[in-house]
């Protein structure tokens, strides 16, 4: 699992995320793209969809663990395999999806971004009223 790394470690890579990074570019944690993002404008978009019984899926597994520490902008992880998360950002009526992998253990380790889309998230799933 990647272990938490300083957030300067990783800015190199992340000074152009939210205009010209592409799927080749290294993976960096999430903590690092999150800042970066933030501090650019963009705002996370809370984005769920909902199983048959009425769980939220940003709200189930590893997925919930990444919620409930206040990353609302995460709408579904995969849960198995190399545990695949997505995570909704918007700015300026513009959408940035990024993609990441790996499991989430609030202060012990994080998944790592591998994509960035300017995918917005599908009509079938539910955005929270507000963006925070």
């Amino acid at each position: 699992m990647p272990k938490l790394i300083p957030a300067t470690a990783g800015l190199a890579l992340l000074l152009s995320l939210a205009g010209l990074v592409h799927a080749e570019e290294k993976s960096v944690p999430l903590s690092v793209a999150r800042a970066e993002l933030l501090a650019k404008g963009w705002k996370p978009v809370e984005t769920f969809g909902v199983d048959a019984d009425g769980r939220r899926w940003n709200q189930q597994g590893n997925a919930g663990e990444i919620y409930r520490a206040g990353i609302i902008e995460v709408e579904e992880c995969s849960g198995t395999g190399q545990n695949f998360c997505s995570f909704n950002y918007g700015r300026k009526g513009k959408c940035l999806l990024l993609q990441s992998r790996g499991e989430f253990k609030t202060g012990e380790y994080e998944p790592l971004v591998f994509r960035r889309s300017s995918t917005c998230p599908t009509s079938d799933l539910d955005q929270a009223a507000h963006q925070k």
